[in-house]
This record gives structure tokens, sequence and C-alpha cells, in this order.
């Protein structure tokens, strides 16, 4: 997203939720970060699943080392056997994981760089059929590397911490529901402020 077009979202937001022009004048305006639309960064969101960011780093950092430094590739990562994964901290539904993806794109049944040119639907569609990664999987890739404006990751833990801290709602559907629809066509930007406030990172 363009600098033009989070002012705009920011605007929208502060007009329709009173607890959402309240985070943003407590947090100013959070810069959007593109990530690179590659291989490695659906891997590294498997290894996020459930961890913190810095364990999440240090199991990361440690298989891109054995799969011999630099930018890990499907190649890269299919010469890594599961021992040496698991001895740099992959759990073994990660490798799992790891394989799935590995065999999608080395097939080609999921291309990565054309990803970029799908709709949300298509993206998710096309993520959640590689096994472990699941929707949060598929609206991580499509928040933070894609850069999609209307994402909302509604199973985040530290999404429904915050809703529930700010907003006190309980958590069904309806009532998430209720809260979110007017952040609509910026749920991305939203959830962005509801983990800040928790000084957290997806």
């Amino acid at each position: 997203m363009t600098d033009t077009a989070i002012t705009k979202a920011i605007h929208h937001l502060r007009r329709v939720d009173p607890m959402m022009k309240a985070l943003i004048k407590t947090h100013g305006e959070i810069p959007m970060t593109c990530l690179p639309n590659t291989f490695e960064m659906l891997a590294r969101i498997i290894i996020g699943q459930q961890l913190s960011g810095k364990a999440a780093d240090t199991i990361f950092a440690r298989i891109r080392a054995t799969a011999g430094g630099g930018r890990l590739t499907a190649n890269r990562l299919a010469s890594c056997s599961d021992t040496q994964l698991q001895k740099a901290g992959a759990s073994r539904p990660k490798i799992r994981a790891l394989r799935s993806l590995t065999e999608h794109v080395q097939t080609r049944k999921l291309q990565v760089s054309r990803l970029a040119t799908l709709s949300d639907e298509a993206v998710f569609e096309k993520i959640i059929q590689v096994k472990g990664m699941g929707p949060w999987s598929a609206q991580m890739y499509l928040m933070f590397v894609l850069a999609r404006p209307d994402i909302f990751p509604e199973n985040d833990l530290g999404i429904r911490k915050a809703i529930v801290q700010h907003y006190g709602a309980e958590l069904s559907p309806d009532s998430l529901e209720k809260i979110v629809a007017c952040w609509s066509p910026y749920r991305t930007i939203a959830s962005l402020y509801l983990w800040r406030s928790l000084n957290n990172r997806p």
C-alpha cells in the first residue's frame, strides 16, 4: 500500500470506529512493510506458526544455514534431511509442511511469482492447498507479503486478545463480525493497530 492509501485507510478507521480513532491517536501512523514474494517467505510463515517472533527467527536462521546460507529456495530446502531440519529446531509437523510446500513449488502446483497477480480469494485457496498451511498462513502472506488492504486474521491469538481488551466482546462469529464490518475495506490496517496495541507482532 502507498502512503496515500494508508492515510486514506486511517481516515476511514477514525471516522467509523471510536476505538480505532483512540488507537490511532496513541500509536500514530504505522508503516506497512511489504516483504518479498518468495518461497522463503512462505517457509518463514510455516516456521512462525504458534511461535514468538524471536523463536521463529532463530529456527529459521538455523534452517537457512543448514540449507547452505543465503536465500532459501525449494531446491536448497529439499537437499536437507528431516534429521537436519529437526536439529535446526523444526518440529515434525512443520517439517511435513515444509516438504509439502517444497513439493508444490517444485511441481509448479504453486507458482509463487504469480501470487501477486491473483485475487485475495485465489491466493488464499492456493496457499491452503499446502499441507500445514491453513487460513492464518494465507492471511499472513496476503497481509505482509502482498500488502492486501482488507484482510482480517480472525483466529490470530493476538488479534483476539486485543479485541477482548479494547472492545470487551465475546468472541463469537457474530460479535466479531459486528466489530470488524465497518473497518472494510481496510481491515489489514485495523489489524496492525490491534497488534501494536499489545506491543506485539504477528
